[in-house]
């Protein structure tokens, strides 16, 4: 909820509502209204505000008329009338003043109340435009930020939706001032010799023709500067987060030359945009000076002629120079509006992109009591790539440990992910508790998984409100009751600001071992009732290792849980261990029953103990058959998923 300028609560916006099926190319998913009718829906709920910015304009742009008519009235009726003695002119002169001054009165009133409306209605527009695109990308999938760089989104919601804020500022209401600003000084002019008025449009059809083609120009190259700039911000929002990569390898310089010739890039590239820009506006200053030339002529014929008072005259040039004064604005006006324009089309590129999962609209929400898991079938894929899962059938049982091994690359994560519906399978259903995903609110389910996984993403702010994302409204003993679990509470109150204190951007101000305990603590806050841990302990060093190991065991009780790990010594004591192998589940069972079997994982295992070996056959397990050549080996059947099994059991 913000606060608007004027003191009083902003209403917040409701969700962007979803138009079309699944999708993420924005090509296959455009909308047919044009970007600027689609950004006058957001203006449309304001339009009493506009209303009232317009009257002040108008009233602006259109006063300042009355003055070259009080000119005129000056030199036929005042200095040069002979029928008038001197004391009526001074009367006559003193009304005019004294009118004058009322009718500037009320313009600086119309002028301020025209800057207030127009920076109103633009600043909650904004808002309003800005609050919408962050609400729909946070709907967008997982593959929409895999396939778009963090700092090209970035552009978009902040400097292209500020650039179309001139729309709402400008173009809006100085469109309308000096359109009827225009037409006004034009009915003054036919008025005075409508003759004269005529000569005077003579360059109105070069005028239009010259703005068209440059319209068209400066919008194409504004949409490519653009583009352009994403660019930029994209790759430099990547080399300043790894910074640390770029110095180790000592990479200065080639970035900076990288830089330097994108930054050239941009730099041709606006140079062409003010050649067109420049040359939009010297012509349409010549064409303009002109005119006046023209009607100079003429009218000073006409005066030489008698059919035309002096006064009158002079008041047709002041005139017509008013007359090409908002034509000109009108033609930087049109350059704001191609620029707008621009920035308009890209942020809606953003709004077409649909999310590749949505709810249906009969969704419910679900709550989990048991945490049974069900993959039937399961087959997915990342877009444009090959299958990353292929026909996953796996039941998991309340309560289950289950640990995903294999190689990179497996579908390891890719499987984990499908659980809170980060994804969906493209083919196959997953059940919990007898619900089909599919069929169940969203929210109501990833409130209900937790995930620790190894690199885990704290925010710039302060150790409290990173553990308390777990459960924002959790009680003050909540919070420190699950830093304690998480074997961070004493760490925490040896800090000078303790729980205030400001762990940076991503956490920077912390060791991997304090950042993970801290994600532990997030998850202990949550506690859902099915648990996802993703490398949890990798690339931590002995001693963080078996606190985050301890904190793991208490995490992990009476939930189901899913564990992901390469060190195999991490999955031992797993209920069962699932082993993949290009998407597909190729060995299942405990660690006793999976060495028996002398497949992927008992390779996977040797692979990683072969230095405790020493390169010999791997040890008898006691309790399992021997797998030496002709001493009985345990027969190997294969499952419906092409697994192997032990005995005819998973």
């Amino acid at each position: 909820m913000g606060v608007s300028n004027d003191g009083r609560n902003l209403k917040e916006p409701s969700a962007p509502r979803q138009v079309g099926v699944q999708g993420s190319v924005p090509l296959q998913n455009r909308i047919s209204a044009s970007p600027l009718r689609r950004f006058l829906k957001f203006v449309k709920p304001y339009r009493h505000l506009v209303f009232l910015m317009t009257l002040c304009g108008v009233l602006r742009y259109n006063i300042p008329l009355v003055f070259p008519w009080a000119f005129k009235i000056l030199i036929d009726d005042i200095l040069i009338n002979p029928d008038r003695d001197t004391p009526q002119k001074f009367h006559t002169l003193l009304l005019m003043v004294w009118g004058l001054v009322g009718v500037y009165l009320v313009h600086a009133l119309a002028t301020f109340g025209r800057s207030y409306w127009a920076g109103k209605v633009g600043q909650r527009v904004i808002f309003d435009f800005r609050y919408q695109l962050y609400l729909h990308l946070q709907r967008l999938s997982l593959g929409f930020y895999q396939s778009h760089r963090t700092g090209s989104v970035v552009t978009r919601i902040i400097n292209d939706i500020q650039i179309a804020q001139n729309f709402v500022g400008s173009a809006i209401t100085n469109v309308l001032m000096d359109v009827t600003s225009l037409l006004t000084t034009l009915g003054i002019l036919f008025y005075l010799n409508r003759r004269m008025a005529a000569v005077s449009l003579l360059i109105f059809p070069v005028y239009i023709a010259s703005m068209i083609f440059f319209s068209r120009k400066l919008r194409r190259l504004t949409f490519i500067e653009h583009s352009k700039m994403e660019e930029i911000s994209g790759d430099l929002h990547e080399k300043i987060a790894g910074i640390e990569v770029v110095q180790s390898f000592t990479r200065e310089r080639v970035e900076a030359r990288n830089f330097f010739h994108k930054s050239t890039e941009y730099f041709r590239l606006v140079l062409r945009k003010i050649v067109y820009s420049s040359a939009a506006n010297t012509t349409t200053d010549f064409l303009t000076s002109i005119a006046p030339v023209i009607v100079l002529a003429y009218g000073g014929k006409l005066v030489l002629e008698g059919r035309l008072s002096p006064g009158a005259i002079v008041a047709f040039y002041v005139y017509l120079r008013q007359l090409y004064d908002p034509i000109n604005r009108l033609t930087e006006l049109n350059h704001v509006l191609q620029t707008s324009l621009a920035a308009m089309e890209r942020v809606f590129e953003f709004f077409d992109i649909l999310p590749e999962v949505s709810e249906i609209p009969q969704a419910k929400p679900i709550q989990i009591l048991q945490g049974e898991i069900v993959f039937k079938e399961v087959s997915f894929a990342y877009e444009k790539q090959k299958g990353a899962l292929h026909g996953i059938n796996l039941h998991v049982a309340p309560g289950e440990v289950i640990a995903l091994v294999g190689r990179s690359g497996a579908g390891k994560s890719s499987l984990v992910k499908l659980i809170p519906r980060f994804y969906d399978p493209v083919k196959g259903d997953i059940f919990i508790d007898g619900y089909n995903l599919k069929e169940v609110s969203l929210k109501s389910l990833r409130r209900q998984v937790g995930m620790v996984l190894q690199e885990n993403v704290l925010f710039s702010g302060t150790l409290w409100d990173n553990i308390r994302m777990g459960n924002p409204g959790a009680p003050p003993e909540a919070v420190v009751a699950a830093a304690k679990a998480a074997h961070i509470h004493d760490f925490i109150l040896s800090l000078p600001r303790q729980y205030q204190t400001e762990v940076g951007e991503r956490g920077v101000h912390l060791s991997g071992g304090q950042k993970q305990r801290i994600a532990l603590a997030r998850a202990f806050l949550k506690n859902p009732r099915i648990l996802i841990l993703d490398e949890a302990t990798s690339a931590l060093d002995s001693e963080s290792e078996n606190l985050i190991q301890e904190a793991l065991k208490k995490l992990m009780r009476g939930r189901t849980t899913f564990i992901i790990a390469h060190r195999l010594s991490t999955v031992m004591s797993a209920s069962r261990i699932v082993v993949l192998e290009q998407g597909r589940i190729v060995e299942m069972g405990t660690h006793k029953e999976l060495l028996a079997l002398r497949g992927l994982y008992a390779r996977l295992y040797y692979e990683q103990f072969k230095e405790t070996f020493m390169g010999g056959p791997l040890p008898m397990i006691p309790g399992t058959p021997s797998v030496v050549e002709g001493r009985g080996a345990a027969p190997l059947l294969a499952g419906s998923n092409g697994q192997k099994t032990v005995n005819g059991e998973p």
